[in-house]
């Protein structure tokens, strides 16, 4: 994390935010002691995707010989990208929310926790850190994030944050996070060892009825081929895996998330430089003729009921 970055102070007379009588005093159990305090929060109703075209998880599909375990095919759905930051704000309206790997890892200014190059500041100058912007839509809102530096910048900055590791549940189950009625899990998942780990400690911080959102870049984007048609490799610092539409629905149902739709985002590069600019306007022109090639995949998920 670049100690060059800012984060926006908290602005309290935000237009427009909802607010709750003291909201610090009932989301902590033990007090606050430091960066790795525990957070206690109000827990509630599931998130409506009311709108949202939905995603049949139980579509036919059909082995092909040739392999130990065949090749598994199934039918791209039809789908519109929708816009990740205008969805990820929408869905979080008015509801409790966690917003895991808050802090931005490179500082892109476009990613789910990019502080981006807004001026510091109140939460109305053109700040691009999304973790702001949620803040003035959120009932409530609670960073989780591993890195311990910038939680305690933003907890300096007025945001309630919390150091955890969620790559590993029994951390995850320690913290005492109250569960949320929404969890926000943006681009991360790719740079996790253990998906699976880290899946299964996200059904401790929703309730029952909760939400997760997932959001991962999309393997077949037009950056990637282009990249790899002039003989390079992209990835971004950390990075471990690449999801496909397949891969991700894949991991997300094995470990007992139940897809209520899964679809292609895209990003509003207005704001990013040279070659990244460049890609994610491929990204946008490319969906419109096959939207599956836009710049990443955002799955709405519920927990699934423990298998008899």
């Amino acid at each position: 994390m670049d100690d060059a970055t800012t984060i926006p102070e908290k602005d309290p007379e935000a237009a427009g935010r909802p607010t709750a009588p003291d909201p610090r005093a009932d989301r902590t159990r033990a007090g606050r002691t430091g960066v790795g305090g525990s957070a206690v929060r109000r827990s509630g109703g599931p998130v409506s995707t009311a709108g949202v075209a939905g995603w049949v998880p139980t579509q036919q599909r059909s082995a092909q010989p040739g392999g130990q375990a065949g090749v598994e095919r199934r039918r791209l759905p039809r789908a519109r990208a929708v816009d990740r930051d205008d969805f990820l704000l929408g869905a979080a309206a008015g509801r409790t929310v966690t917003h895991v790997g808050f802090v931005p890892a490179g500082g892109d200014g476009l990613g789910l926790g990019g502080f981006g190059p807004g001026r510091p500041g109140g939460l109305g100058r053109d700040v691009r850190w999304l973790h702001a912007r949620i803040a003035t839509v959120a009932r409530d809102l609670v960073g989780v994030d591993v890195d311990a530096a910038g939680v305690a910048r933003a907890r300096a900055a007025g945001y309630d944050g919390h150091t955890v590791d969620c790559g590993s549940p029994a951390e995850v189950a320690r913290a005492a996070i109250r569960p949320a009625e929404l969890v926000l899990v943006g681009e991360m998942i790719d740079q996790v060892d253990d998906v699976g780990a880290f899946l299964d400690g996200m059904r401790s911080l929703t309730t029952s009825a909760g939400t997760m959102i997932v959001t991962t870049p999309n393997v077949f984007r037009p950056h990637n081929l282009v990249a790899t048609l002039a003989g390079r490799d992209t990835a971004l610092p950390g990075q471990v895996s690449w999801h496909s539409w397949s891969t991700f629905a894949n991991v997300l149902e094995k470990h007992r998330w139940r897809i209520v739709t899964l679809r292609p985002y895209t990003i509003d590069g207005a704001q990013a430089r040279g070659g990244a600019r460049w890609a994610m306007a491929a990204g946008r022109t490319a969906h419109l003729l096959a939207p599956w090639l836009a710049n990443g995949l955002i799955a709405v998920c519920r927990q699934a009921p423990p298998a008899a």
